[in-house]
């Protein structure tokens, strides 16, 4: 079957990258901040030096090839939705957003418990946003279980897998519980995956150490996400920074198999470049695409399931720039063959959100899906026949025969908010504005949980021990 596919490296150049953070490893390594994971490093035959672990070759080797190629993932009701590791291009919105906006406003503001409901809702309802992500960080709960309480909407909501993680190390086994109460198999048929971010240069912190400890300790699946900034916190070479990004992602993978070996660990990445003028961090800017086109190859090379930050944008609202950006960053996803692309309704340098922006880029996420299912050659799609009888039967009219009324749906994609109306039937609208009527028909068909009562009732008990532990009742929602 035709699709297209777009690849960076060269097989010989990226052996070279490997071969460069291989030595980065073994001569710089790695800054743990955590004594107790250092030593995990350390008893394996790492080597200490000035504060760092130095990590041989030889423990990235056995790390490897302990590390699961593919990882099945699965929904909430324990259904398989796709292979990681097979080009599964599964899109969810970007994550961890600090501010939201609003339709029609230019300013954004914090977001609530009652908005994390509102992004369950339509992501459970849009048909090419296959995962759902605890995109917001609501401002109406204690800091210290802020992480946790976003899963709570989303479980109660939404039956899609969640792309999640933990901002503390204490809340990351209250997160892995509310998912057990789901289902007891949440581990031998997962339908979470946990971000877990190094710090650059090379170092990681006790948080995002410790939660990867934990993680593999229990086999849930996580994804090692590198965040190099090109000109500040990595070379401002692209590749400088990919040799870094890799050196930061296989000291992870190396961790992660210590711990357990077999743990599932997904090779991802968010690079972003410095803005020289103003120090911005920019996810979209060719420089920081090209950093995960090469790391996509590097995942390729390891055989490797894949991740990525695009579908998003660095403008502060839902305009040209914004899809602009959306658009071919997704594409390049796309293209590239990744398997979960975390981005879609993310603005402002992945700092904030927007619901209309979300629907947008659903629309976006479809048409690059049916772009990549490329097209058979079967005779019936082949149409010679068809082609036959049309030209010298029917005066070359396609319209009514037959053959384009049964292979309409199968062929073409129609998006839903797009404006693809002639001018006489236009209503008027613009795409922003359709975008939000498409928010607003599907809040307003109402949501209620769709878990069972029991599992409802102790998911709810969990939540509500959560909140006393910090001193406040719970919001239920």
């Amino acid at each position: 079957m035709p699709r297209p596919v777009l690849s960076l490296l060269t097989l010989e150049e990226a052996r070279l990258v490997h071969s460069k953070a291989l030595e980065v490893l073994s001569t710089i390594g790695v800054k743990f901040e955590d004594p107790e994971v250092a030593r995990i490093v350390l008893s394996a035959g790492g080597v200490e030096r000035s504060g760092r672990v130095l990590i041989p070759e030889e423990l990235v080797k056995e790390a490897l090839k302990a590390t699961p190629r593919r990882i099945d993932l699965y929904n909430r009701d324990g259904e398989r939705v796709a292979t990681l590791g097979e080009s599964a291009l599964i899109f969810n919105p970007g994550s961890a957003a600090i501010k939201i906006l609003d339709y029609g406003s230019k300013t954004s503001r914090s977001p609530l418990m009652s908005d994390l409901k509102k992004l369950a809702v339509v992501v459970e309802n849009l048909t090419h946003i296959q995962a759902q992500s605890t995109a917001l960080v609501p401002e109406d709960i204690p800091l210290e279980i802020r992480d946790a309480v976003r899963l709570y909407p989303i479980l109660k909501y939404s039956k899609k897998p969640i792309i999640t993680g933990a901002f503390t190390v204490e809340n990351l086994p209250v997160m892995l519980e509310m998912l057990r109460v789901i289902r007891e198999d949440a581990w031998k048929r997962p339908f979470a995956v946990f971000d877990v971010c190094p710090s650059p240069p090379l170092s990681w912190s006790t948080v995002t150490s410790r939660n990867l400890v934990d993680l593999a300790s229990a086999g849930v699946p996580a994804e090692i996400i590198s965040m190099p900034g090109l000109g500040s916190t990595a070379p401002v070479t692209v590749a400088g920074a990919l040799v870094q990004h890799h050196a930061e992602v296989l000291s992870g993978i190396v961790l992660a198999q210590l711990v357990s070996k077999g743990a599932p660990v997904i090779y991802g990445g968010s690079p972003l470049l410095a803005q020289p003028r103003y120090g911005t961090p920019l996810i979209v800017a060719p420089e920081a695409l090209l950093v995960s086109l090469g790391y996509r190859d590097m995942a390729r090379l390891l055989d490797l399931p894949v991740h990525t930050y695009m579908g998003l944008s660095d403008a502060k609202l839902v305009d040209y720039q914004a899809g602009a950006e959306s658009a071919y960053s997704a594409l390049v996803a796309v293209l590239g063959g990744f398997d979960i692309i975390s981005g879609p309704g993310m603005l402002e340098f992945e700092s904030a959100f927007s619901l209309e922006k979300l629907v947008l880029d659903n629309e976006i996420c479809g048409l690059l899906r049916r772009l990549t299912k490329g097209f058979d050659f079967t005779p019936e799609e082949v149409a010679l026949d068809v082609i036959r009888e049309a030209v010298l039967e029917k005066s070359g009219n396609y319209l009514l025969h037959p053959h384009t009324r049964k292979m309409l749906r199968r062929e073409v994609h129609l998006p839903r908010t797009w404006d693809q109306a002639p001018r006489s039937r236009w209503p008027g609208r613009d795409i922003y504005e359709e975008a939000h009527l498409e928010v607003e028909r599907i809040l307003s068909e109402g949501s209620t949980s769709t878990l069972e009562p029991e599992i409802q009732r102790k998911l709810d008990s969990i939540y509500t021990e959560l909140c006393r532990r910090v001193g406040v009742n719970p919001v239920f929602i």
